[in-house]
Order: C-alpha cells, then sequence, then structure tokens
C-alpha cells in the first residue's frame, strides 16, 4: 500500500513538471518573433546595424598607377587613396597650352589691328570734313567776291589745311611702320597714303584759293573752286566707307577673342583631368573594399574603394501597428547588444515609414485571419562602438521625445 501511494505521487511530480515545460515552451514560442516585452512597459525590437557606405569611383578611365591604402585602413576627407596614370594628359596639356599662346597672339593682333584701324578712320573723317569745309568756303568767297575778312579767313583755312596735312601725314607715318612690322596691310597703307596725297592736295587748292581772292576771281577759278568742292565732298564719302573696314577688323577681334577663350577652356578641361586622376577620400571612415591593384585598367564611374562611415549608423526594425502610434519621431530609446553586455546605447527615433509591412507570420489576436502590419521605424545610432553587422535591441519603453 505505501509502494502504491508512493508510485502515484510520483506520477504526479511528472505531470506537473512536463506541464511547466509546455507553459515554458509556449511563452518562448510567443517571444521569438522579433518583438519581446520583458515587463508590461517594455517593448523590445530586435535588429541590426548598419552604417554609411561610400563608393570611391574614378571619374576618367585609366591605369591605376599607384594604391596608397589598403582594406582596413582608416583615411581623412582628401587624403589621397591611388593616383592613376597621367603621361597622356600631361602631353595634353602642353599641346593646350601651346594652342593658348597661339590664340592669345592672334588676338592681341587682331585687337591692336582694330585699334589702328578705328584711328586711321577717324582722322580721314576729321580731314575730309575740313577739305570740304575749306572748300566749300573758298568757293563761295571766289563766287561771291572776296573782302578782306574773307582774305583772313581764306588764310585760315589754309592753316587748316595745313594741320591737316599733318594730321595724314603723320597717319601715313604710323602706318607705314606698322606695315613693316607686319601689323598692316598692303591696302590699309594703300588708302593711308591715298588720304594723305588728298591732304597735300588740300593745301595746294587752299593755297590756290587764298591767290585767287587776292587777286580776284575768274569764271575759270569760279569752275575750278566747285571742282574742290566735289572733291572733298568725294574724300568724305570715301573716309566714311573705310568705317567698314574698321566694322570688319571689330569682327576679327570677337572672333580671335573667342578662339581665345575656347583655347583656354581646353586647357581648363585638361588640368582638371589631371587633377581627377588623383582619386581622394571624400569623407572620413574605414577602407572596407579595394577593387583594383597597381596597373588595373579602370573605367569611369567604375568604384575603386569604399569608405565605411563608423560613427554614421543606424538601425531598422519593425514595429507592430498596435505599437507604432506610441513612437514618436525624435524620441529618444534606450539601445543594448550582447556585445556590450554592461553597456546602454542612447539612439534617436530618426523616421517612420508611412508605407506598412506584411509580415509572414499571423496574428494572436482576435484578428487571426490577417497577416501581421508593420512599420519600419529608423533609430539614428551614431555611435561608432556598433558596428554593421551587430545584433541590437531597442527598447521603446518609458522612452521621450528629444528636446
Amino acid at each position: 500500500m505505501i509502494k502504491s501511494n508512493f508510485s502515484l505521487a510520483k506520477n504526479k511530480t511528472s505531470i506537473y513538471f512536463l506541464i511547466l515545460v509546455l507553459i515554458y515552451s509556449l511563452v518562448l514560442s510567443g517571444c521569438s518573433n522579433g518583438a519581446k516585452t520583458s515587463s508590461s512597459n517594455s517593448y523590445l525590437i530586435d535588429g541590426v546595424v548598419e552604417n554609411q557606405e561610400v563608393d570611391v569611383a574614378s571619374k576618367l578611365p585609366g591605369r591605376i598607377e599607384t594604391v596608397k591604402v589598403k582594406e582596413g585602413d582608416t583615411v581623412k576627407a582628401g587624403q589621397v587613396l591611388a593616383y592613376m596614370e597621367i603621361k597622356e594628359l600631361q602631353d595634353k596639356e602642353k599641346q593646350a597650352e601651346a594652342a593658348v599662346e597661339a590664340a592669345q597672339a592672334q588676338y592681341n593682333n587682331a585687337k591692336d589691328t582694330y585699334q589702328l584701324q578705328q584711328k586711321v578712320n577717324d582722322a580721314d573723317i576729321q580731314a575730309a570734313q575740313a577739305a570740304l569745309d575749306q572748300a566749300t568756303a573758298q568757293y563761295n568767297k571766289v563766287k561771291n567776291g572776296a573782302r578782306s575778312q574773307e582774305i583772313e579767313q581764306a588764310k585760315a583755312k589754309l592753316d587748316e589745311a595745313k594741320a591737316a596735312l599733318d594730321v595724314a601725314e603723320k597717319s601715313y607715318q604710323r602706318t607705314s611702320q606698322l606695315f613693316e612690322a607686319g601689323a598692316a596691310s598692303q591696302q590699309t597703307l594703300d588708302e593711308v597714303k591715298a588720304k594723305y596725297q588728298a591732304a597735300s592736295d588740300d593745301v595746294h587748292y587752299a593755297e590756290e584759293a587764298l591767290s585767287l581772292i587776292q587777286e580776284g576771281a575768274q569764271p575759270e577759278d569760279i569752275k575750278a573752286a566747285a571742282a574742290a568742292v566735289e572733291q572733298a565732298k568725294a574724300a568724305i564719302m570715301k573716309a566714311e566707307a573705310g568705317k567698314l573696314q574698321t566694322a570688319i577688323a571689330g569682327d576679327a577681334v570677337k572672333m580671335a577673342e573667342a578662339n581665345l577663350n575656347a583655347a583656354k577652356a581646353a586647357l581648363d578641361e585638361v588640368k582638371a583631368n589631371i587633377e581627377d586622376a588623383t582619386i581622394k577620400a571624400p569623407c572620413d571612415g574605414i577602407i572596407t573594399v579595394k577593387n583594383v591593384e597597381e596597373g588595373e585598367i579602370v573605367s569611369a564611374g567604375t568604384p575603386i574603394f569604399t569608405i565605411q562611415q563608423p560613427k554614421d549608423n543606424w538601425v531598422n526594425v519593425k514595429v507592430k501597428e498596435t505599437q507604432v502610434g506610441k513612437i514618436k519621431v525624435g524620441q529618444k530609446v534606450k539601445v543594448t547588444s550582447a556585445d556590450f553586455p554592461k553597456e546602454v546605447f542612447t539612439g534617436v527615433v530618426e523616421s517612420i515609414n508611412e508605407k506598412p509591412d506584411y509580415a509572414a507570420q499571423r496574428s494572436t489576436n482576435e484578428r487571426d485571419d490577417k497577416d501581421i502590419v508593420a512599420y519600419n521605424v529608423k533609430v539614428r545610432l551614431n555611435n561608432e562602438k556598433l558596428k554593421a553587422g551587430m545584433s541590437v535591441t531597442v527598447d521603446f519603453s518609458g522612452s521621450k521625445e528629444e528636446k
């Protein structure tokens, strides 16, 4: 009888043990879906740390000459990572520099020619106008008869003609010097020479006009004076026509300037390519990937290095629809990791995705015929201790918005 009672007690103990094991298993299965509840005030979600990574690519195709870093190296923004061969670019730079020098010389020559042409043209117009004024006055004098005042005026006109001749002579001398230096054309020299000769003739006509006034005009003298007026008018028309040559010279300056700017732009492009042949780190970080070796040929845009920024990290977690409403952007949260069992890190909710994800797991509440709806919540860490790929647990309990 005692043995039977002992046996019954033993069976009851086994049953109780099995019940406890079953309850424990059910509890574990209910907490194994990523979201864990340690107490009535805790909401824990597991996630994996992610880091910002930057791919460094070459802006131009070519051969890698020197690699200055290896995987695992810590680099600073602006640090040289690699050099590309630039011999061909250096040859192009010399050619571009020579082209700029040639274009600059062409521009300077065109500019000097234009300025000279403009001065000569202005002087010609002034001289022609002075000659016309003089011829017109002379004609009026011989036609109407001379007075003492007119004699004085004839003398003044002669002085003006001489002054115009002096201007024309100096213009001819300057043009002759430029022609010998190769800065003026034969046509320009001939035109200036003709104007100089016309000014000399005007002096002669002024002298004759003065003589006629003093001696008294004859019919033939009146005709000669009228002819002088017509000749002076023709000289003005010729001088006005010279403006066309000035305009052409101005167009040549504009064309030469455009060629110079194009040559400078080509040189700047080559210099920029030479600068780009030195591959530098765009930011601080750690070299996690090195895709090339010295001597390899790369294409433009091909990633050569990958730089990870240890301090720029975050974790994405999936929050159920029943809990996401309790979380706010800017909210501070606690973050723990098995790699640092004695430390608690602080994270900040950076964003909550407006578009939900539908989990494969079935809900256990009254809506057990629907998939669980979850929202991605991004928690900013910015902590260098938490490496990419580490598993962490985010605790949203008792958290507040960041002020």
